[in-house]
């Protein structure tokens, strides 16, 4: 991956906090800007008379005493040498009040009173200010805090600017980093190359730091120059409150002390003569100019400068030159009481020579403006031009230093990684080696470290994983061993399983399959126990290897073996071999516990044709369940079995029976069960019907077998109930439903069931359900569960298709049931065949006496009719009285009943 690749990795990620970290900028200072609002609003003092009994007597004061005078005192500015006073204001009879103009700082103050007839003034703390302060002579003072928010602002920005750089500065580092550790190089190139970037970034940090420490100590020095110079003109009696009119005291108090003034490195002159600053002036509160000096070595410069810039003089030079920026900034700013910095305009750099220009840059600034504030107003600016090149080369030296010290320390941590890094590597390669002998399987060398580190106690791991693993290989070999017995034979018998057969197949290790399968033998295991089915397989086993030598013998599942045959067999001689070992093992009597147990094989085989291997197992197997099927000892595979169209045929139906319940394609058909008497009211049973979206209506006798061995039954019986409850409901008719004991064994679709009832609990009085009686009843329990569960809903229960399959007179009798459905193979050739006219009588009867209905199906001819009239049957139901027809309507017309 190209560096460029990595600088790119999320870069709209690292592009949107970077922009999100530049916003904190203009907020941090909107924020400083806020909370500096109204800091330096004057503090307005108001002392209320008379004071307090509690400040008489701590002060020493009576309640009788006058005062005339009061007065603010304390250290309110460096600027004066003597601490000032303020005097306060009388605003009413007893109140005395000053409003005192605070700056940056804690401002520590006491009230002067001026008591009548006492000769020293009396001094107490401010009563409306709680905040005091211990002076150093063990005196409590007033005590004003004010923020200092310049030096506020300043951390501020120092700490946004560090967290921007600091951010941009791992968006440098990381991705070059990452690159510079993925090259194709020797480790120690990277450790010594890693380590430049990171000290060079280090040393950047703090060279930026330090210059930023030596610019604040610069103008700090710069700050006590010009306050040095206030104090010459305050020693000289000058009045700042009228500044404009001392102009010539001015100049003399300059011209004794700045004119020969030299450079603080002068090692000639006095300290106090050592000054920075080259030029200076002193202007008014409005920014104009009140006097200009130049120090003597200085003053034929600056007056060239002015010339070649095209300026008259000097004052015009600084005035309209220098500072033209810089006093309306110090205007707005006077205020704060801060030294305010700028550099030279960049009209006027050109003159400058380059050495100038180059500290000016180092420097930062070479411009200054202080306030002149006192007693809280702001009376004028002391302007200077600062000595740049002075202070430019020290910084310069100090650079320089850095770049050699860097230069040097770099040296010795690169000698130093890469010496360690060599040292480091060498055993890596070392390491690298050995791995790469264990990987092509030699564990004979012994791998030996010297380092003494972590990668000593990595080798020494690795020592003890190369011994583990010449242990391990013999064990593994077995395993590997064990592991193709368990997944190719089988752990009962040892014959190989189904899946080597398929592996030989796969092979084409075969020329013909037999299968073989021990006859009902889940009956075998119910029987005589899972332990003795288990010694009969292996019995069967070992008869089956015996007999079929030298063909090969799988075992392939529970209860079925496999005979591969390698040599060319034709039909009769695979028919031979199978027929052979069938009545090898049938004739063999398994001895087991005492009893004697015999067996039976079903056969079924299948040549290769084709080379379709793959194909044999499942056509042998088919070829024996035909085989079984048709209670035949053997088949053999043949085309004709594999019907393609027949499967097709059977998954075009599923899928039809699918969308059939998917479009609601299920139609409950209705056929009319006619009362015998006329006392009867008429019923209807409701027949299953698919109706297609083409109009063929199918039958269950088309596709029933198919919906229960696909599992669709369940979903088509939901939908029969769900719409024969629509179709009656609201209707005076009773119906019936065909329910099997499937449904019942069902626990999922009785509950279905049960909900349908509950919700339509009127038509459920009128609802039959159907018990198939054609399928066996062997569990009575679940049959007289169910039952119990429906009746409270008002259903009845009748026995379809009685006199059917194996159904008995004992369903009758115990089981709930109220009405029986007459099976149509009884009452079909009623007024012929005198054996079925005893059965119906002998069920009629018994019917009666029992108080169940009966209903005769089938009834297709008027002479059935009759012989159904006269065995005094309830309910008559076949073509003759109505077929399944779509609606209620088509099942109960006249019309139809009179043609049929």
């Amino acid at each position: 991956m190209s560096l460029l690749t990595h600088y790119l990795h999320k870069w709209k990620k690292r592009l949107g906090i970077l922009l999100a970290l530049l916003c904190l900028w203009p907020l941090q200072t909107w924020v400083v800007s806020l909370l500096a609002t109204n800091a330096l609003t004057p503090y307005d003092i108001t002392l209320s008379l008379p004071l307090s009994e509690k400040l008489n007597q701590q002060f020493g004061l009576s309640p009788t005493s006058k005062i005339n005078k009061v007065f603010v005192s304390g250290n309110f500015s460096d600027w004066h040498s003597d601490d000032p006073f303020y005097q306060m204001q009388l605003t009413g009879k007893n109140q005395w009040q000053y409003q005192l103009p605070l700056h940056p700082g804690d401002i520590e103050y006491k009230l002067v009173l001026e008591i009548e007839g006492q000769a020293n003034p009396t001094w107490i703390v401010d009563p409306t200010n709680p905040n005091t302060a211990i002076n150093p002579w063990g005196d409590a003072n007033s005590l004003i805090e004010v923020a200092d928010w310049p030096k506020v602002a300043v951390i501020s920005q120092l700490l946004t600017l560090a967290v921007i750089g600091a951010f941009l500065l791992y968006c440098v580092l990381e991705p070059l980093l990452y690159w510079l550790l993925h090259l194709k190089m020797p480790l120690y190139r990277k450790l010594m190359l890693s380590n430049i970037l990171i000290l060079i970034c280090i040393q950047v940090i703090f060279f930026s730091y330090q210059l930023h420490q030596n610019r604040q100590l610069i103008k700090l020095s710069i700050s006590d120059t010009l306050h040095n110079m206030h104090l010459v003109l305050a020693s000289n009696q000058i009045d700042f409150s009228q500044l404009n009119n001392q102009k010539d005291e001015i100049d003399t108090a300059i011209d004794q002390f700045f004119a020969q003034a030299t450079t603080r490195i002068d090692k000639k002159q006095t300290s106090l003569f050592q000054i920075t600053l080259s030029d200076f002036a002193v202007l008014d509160k409005n920014g104009e100019l009140i006097s200009l000096h130049h120090r003597l070595q200085n003053q034929s410069i600056q007056l060239n400068r002015a010339q070649k810039l095209g300026f008259d003089n000097t004052h015009d030079y600084f005035i309209k030159g220098m500072w033209a920026s810089l006093i309306p900034n110090a205007l707005s700013q006077a205020t704060n009481g801060q030294l305010i910095t700028a550099k030279r305009p960049a009209a006027i750099r050109h003159v400058e020579t380059n050495k100038t220009r180059q500290s000016e840059w180092v420097l930062g600034f070479s411009q200054v403006m202080q306030p002149i504030i006192s007693r809280g107003q702001l009376q004028g600016f002391y302007g200077g031009s600062i000595q740049v090149k002075l202070y430019g080369e020290e910084l310069l030296n100090t650079l320089f230093f850095q770049l050699l010290l860097l230069s040097g320390v770099l040296s010795l941590a690169s000698w130093l990684l890469m010496s360690v890094g060599k040292i480091v590597t060498s055993d890596i390669l070392t390491l690298t080696n050995w791995t790469q002998k264990i990987v092509r399987g030699d564990l004979t060398q012994k791998l030996t470290l010297n380092s003494q580190d972590e990668i000593q106690q990595l080798g020494d791991n690795f020592e003890v994983m190369r011994q583990s693993l010449a242990d391990n290989f013999h064990k593994i070999e077995q395993q590997n061993s064990n592991l193709f017995k368990e997944a190719y034979f089988n752990n009962l018998t040892g014959l190989p399983n189904r899946k080597k057969l398929y592996a030989d197949l796969h092979q084409h290790q075969a020329s013909s399959l037999i299968v073989f399968n021990i006859n009902d033998f889940g009956q075998i295991n119910d029987f005589y126990g899972v332990n003795a089915g288990d010694l009969i397989i292996i019995e069967v086993a070992n008869s089956l290897e015996l007999v079929s030598a030298p063909h090969h013998l799988y075992k392939t599942g529970a209860d079925e073996f496999v005979v591969l045959t390698h040599s060319q067999f034709n039909d009769a001689q695979l028919q031979q071999l199978a027929v052979q070992i069938i009545d090898y093992v049938s004739h063999k009597a398994i001895a087991i516990d005492g009893n004697e147990i015999y067996v039976t094989l079903s056969a079924g085989g299948a040549h290769c044709v084709n080379d379709q291997y793959t194909q044999l197992h499942q056509q042998a197997d088919l070829a024996r369940r035909i085989a079984r099927r048709h209670f035949q000892r053997y088949q053999l595979f043949t085309a004709e079995m594999s019907n393609p169209e027949a499967f097709e045929a059977n998954m075009h139906q599923s899928r039809m029976l699918v969308a059939a319940v998917t479009h609601d394609w299920v139609t409950p058909y209705v056929q009319l069960i006619k009362p015998i008497t006329e006392n009867l009211p008429p019923k209807f049973e409701c027949l299953m019907r698919i109706c297609l979206d083409d109009g063929t209506v199918l039958t269950p006798a088309q596709f029933m077998q198919t919906a229960v061995r696909s599992r669709l039954y369940p979903r088509l019986m939901a939908a029969m109930l769900t719409k024969s409850f629509a179709l009656f409901k609201g209707l005076p008719y009773a119906f019936s439903v065909n329910i099997s004991l499937e449904d019942i064994a069902d626990t999922e679709r009785v509950e279905q069931l049960l909900k349908l009832l509950k919700a339509n609990p009127e038509t459920s009085t009128r609802l039959t359900l159907e018990l198939l009686e054609s399928e066996e009843i062997t569990n009575y329990d679940l049959v007289h569960d169910f039952i119990e569960k429906v009746k409270p809903y008002g259903c009845k229960i009748a026995i379809d298709d009685f006199g059917a399959g194996y159904s008995n007179f004992v369903h009758l009798m115990r089981l709930d049931i109220d009405i029986i459905k007459i099976d149509g193979s009884l009452i079909q050739h009623l007024d012929q065949d005198t054996k079925a006219q005893h059965l119906v009588e002998t069920v009629s009867s018994f019917a009666k006496k029992m108080g169940i209905e009966t209903v005769a199906e089938f009834v297709d001819s008027p002479q059935v009719l009759e012989r159904v009239k006269h065995y005094h049957i309830d309910y008559a139901q076949g073509f003759l009285l109505g077929k399944p027809e779509a609606s209620i309507a088509e099942a109960l017309s006249i019309s139809k009943l009179e043609t049929r």
